[in-house]
């Protein structure tokens, strides 16, 4: 099989890339197929588009060459520049994200919506990058995607796209073309022609009828007439020539090969680009599935990428193949074949199970029933694949749905229903959506007070979260009575020493710190260090934490010298605390040495943040000023413009400006409203600083 891909096309790999002008080849860019057929006419007009701008639409019916033709163009452009192939538009940001850490980008950037707008900021400043978006289908959707001065050839059967720039009408070979093509690859001549005009010219299913008449050994004629739908009328056999084609193909691949159409199915049914060591999971050994794998790729019916990678099925194929499953009452022991091999270790496993559920639906009843469970799991694990790789607003957008048909399809307290809810709601709090946080940890906690009881382990840690959600959207008064709530009860239910127990006490005292109440704060953390030390030791990272949160709270409450004793030599709040006390120079100090030993991340843009504050209070103004700047800079960079900390660095930019800073005071009090909401405590901190401005000089405190 590698030997076969191989012949196909020279292997090409992304590589890790440093600065603009470097090369990155990234995506599933298809594989030269065999024979093939160049078509200069079509590939000159493409140049000639991208000399008149930046986009060329390559407009045409299906099964016409269009993606063959965008791939041409794309694996010549590789050979001196950067080339990035989408093959699935909804997933352009994850594309570009992925951009962004091999290009490097990413930094420490967590949002892939973040990371894919550092790619495109990277693709303008590259040399002549080429962007295929293959199968595009919503102009509006691709639209804030789109880079400003790279080459972006699409590729679409909506004429909507013409919109964007030079059109080249794609549709299928010409008769020479298409005669010519089948004699390459069928090693036969008479009737060329005739076979040709049957199937319009089309190149898919003319690729797929020269393979079946090569393998048979019969002529064209004969192969036209096993057609089940042959006819002379051309126009209603665009594409439903293609369905006879590949059903033709399939049946001769199987007749030699019986698990052929087990692994066609697989492919039909999972999204498009499917990694071969998926495929070889169907079984019984790699070796095996190879040998189908190149079958199916001699009869058409699938291609790969350019690394032998990826398998790839024209969507025409796909249709055909899952049109004759589902007439032929095998769709659920397919489903069975494909939800045993996805995985949370597959990449692509969100855009797979979302291709899978369709099909599910279509079921019987008493088909769907026994497989309902292992689907339902299957669309949990989709949105907390989604998160974790940062494509928050499609995790949110994906859960919401799977949390909908949780409620539809399963029983009122099914324990998958509140994995549901749960995954959704971790989605919501990476992303900052605290609100809907807030909503979904109610449901959780209503349904473990019912099903569990109220003393549960699992209802209090239900009830804790509840608490932080609140706290994060601001709701301060209903997260301290949420927190010092379950705090009492956890003592009473669980005991002093257990883990939510401690867990509590010490939820209830950063809420009271974010409230303004450290002097409040401050006993209850000094309570909690007792707790731990004498629960875990004094040596215990549990305890550590515990020493820095009493440090933290300590400093804020006006008590900077008992902060400097409990922090860390190292820590970052031991500045902090030096400032308060009045030691600038030591807080510098501190903060250069810790910033001079850590790689860029958030964590550094922190420091450099004391930095800045250390810098002001000292008088050195200019370098502080400057910090300030970067801080915002770097938080918009990698966590985005809205994102609480950024909008909390450009707080402390114009505070620091002082009476200079009403513009930016005046922005982002706007932000702040717009993002978080009118009553959140920072929204009316940002509004109370526009109103009164510091004198110059005069420190304000900082949000972290």
């Amino acid at each position: 099989m590698k030997a076969l891909v191989t012949a196909l096309a020279a292997l090409v790999r992304p590589r890790r890339n440093r600065a603009p002008g470097t090369q990155v080849v990234l995506g599933r860019v298809p594989a030269e197929p065999s024979p093939y057929v160049r078509r200069d006419r079509l590939l000159a007009k493409i140049d000639e588009a991208f000399d008149e701008g930046g986009f060329c639409v390559l407009l045409g019916a299906c099964g016409a060459g269009k993606t063959q033709l965008a791939a041409a163009y794309a694996r010549a452009a590789a050979e001196a520049s950067t080339v990035v192939w989408v093959a699935a538009p909804a997933d352009i940001v994850l594309s570009y994200a992925e951009l962004a850490r091999r290009a490097g980008v990413a930094g420490c950037v967590v949002d892939a919506e973040t990371a894919a707008r550092a790619a495109l900021a990277w693709l303008d400043a590259a040399d002549r990058p080429v962007v295929v978006v293959d199968g595009a289908t919503d102009p509006d959707v691709l639209n804030q995607w789109l880079p400003a001065r790279a080459r972006v050839l699409i590729t679409t059967s909506v004429p909507d796209f013409e919109v964007l720039g030079g059109t080249v009408a794609v549709s299928g070979f010409d008769e020479a073309e298409a005669a010519e093509f089948l004699a390459a690859r069928s090693g036969r001549e008479d009737g060329a022609l005739g076979l040709a005009r049957e199937l319009g010219c089309l190149p898919l299913a003319l690729a797929q009828a020269s393979g079946v008449v090569k393998r048979r050994g019969t002529g064209f004629a004969s192969y036209v007439e096993s057609l089940p739908h042959a006819s002379v009328s051309l126009p209603e056999r665009e594409p439903g020539c293609v369905e006879d084609t590949v059903l033709e193909a399939l049946r001769l691949v199987v007749a030699r090969d019986g698990r052929a159409r087990g692994v066609a199915e697989f492919l039909a049914l999972l999204a498009p680009g499917v990694r071969r060591d998926r495929v070889h999971r169907l079984g019984p050994d790699p070796v095996a599935v190879d040998a189908v794998l190149g079958a199916l790729a001699e009869a058409s019916l699938i291609g790969f990428d350019v690394g032998g990678e990826t398998v790839t099925m024209h969507d025409l194929t796909r249709r055909a193949v899952l049109g004759r499953l589902h007439a032929e009452d095998r769709l659920a022991a397919a489903l069975d074949r494909a939800c045993a091999v996805l995985d949370d270790s597959d990449p692509g496993l969100a855009r797979h199970v979302s291709a899978l559920w369709p099909h599910f639906r279509a079921l019987l009843p008493a088909e769907a029933a026994p497989r309902l469970a292992r689907i339902m799991r299957l669309r949990r694990r989709s949105v907390r694949a989604l998160t974790a790789a940062g494509a928050f607003a499609q995790a949110r957008a994906l859960g919401r749905e799977v949390v909908a048909d949780h409620d539809a399809y399963l029983p009122p307290r099914h324990p998958g229903t509140e994995r549901a809810v749960r995954a959704l709601r971790r989605a919501c709090l990476a992303s900052e959506r605290a609100t809907e946080a807030v909503t979904l940890s109610e449901r959780v906690l209503e349904r473990r007070v019912r099903v569990l009881g109220p003393d549960a382990e699992a209802t209090l840690d239900a009830s804790e979260a509840l608490g932080i959600a609140c706290e994060g959207a601001g709701l301060l008064d209903r997260a301290l009575k949420v927190h010092e709530t379950n705090l009492d009860h956890a003592a009473r239910v669980l005991g002093p020493d257990h883990r939510i127990t401690l867990r509590s006490r010490a939820s209830f005292g950063r809420t009271l710190r974010s409230a303004d109440l450290a002097g409040v704060a401050v006993p209850v953390f000094e309570e909690n260090l007792r707790e731990h030390v004498r629960v875990h030791g004094a040596s215990h990272p549990a305890t550590l934490a515990a020493r820095e949160d009493l440090a933290r709270t300590c400093a804020r409450a006006g008590r900077a010298a008992e902060a400097i004793t409990l922090h860390a030599p190292d820590s970052p709040w031991l500045a902090v605390a030096y400032q308060e006390a009045g030691r600038p120079g030591d807080a510098i100090r501190l903060l250069r040495r810790l910033g001079s030993e850590r790689s860029e991340d958030l964590e550094t843009v922190r420091i450099r943040l004391f930095l800045a504050r250390a810098l002001l209070a000292d008088g050195q103004s200019a370098e502080a000023m400057s910090l300030f700047e970067r801080t915002v800079r770097d938080r918009t960079r990698l966590l985005g413009p809205d994102h609480t900390a950024t909008l909390n660095a450009r707080r402390n930019l114009g505070l620091a400006q002082g009476p200079a800073g009403r513009e930016t005071l005046t922005a982002v009090a706007a932000d702040y409203r717009r993002v978080l909401g009118p009553a959140h405590p920072y929204t009316r901190q940002a509004a109370k600083d526009l109103a009164e401005l510091p004198e110059p000089g005069r420190r304000r405190r900082v949000r972290r």
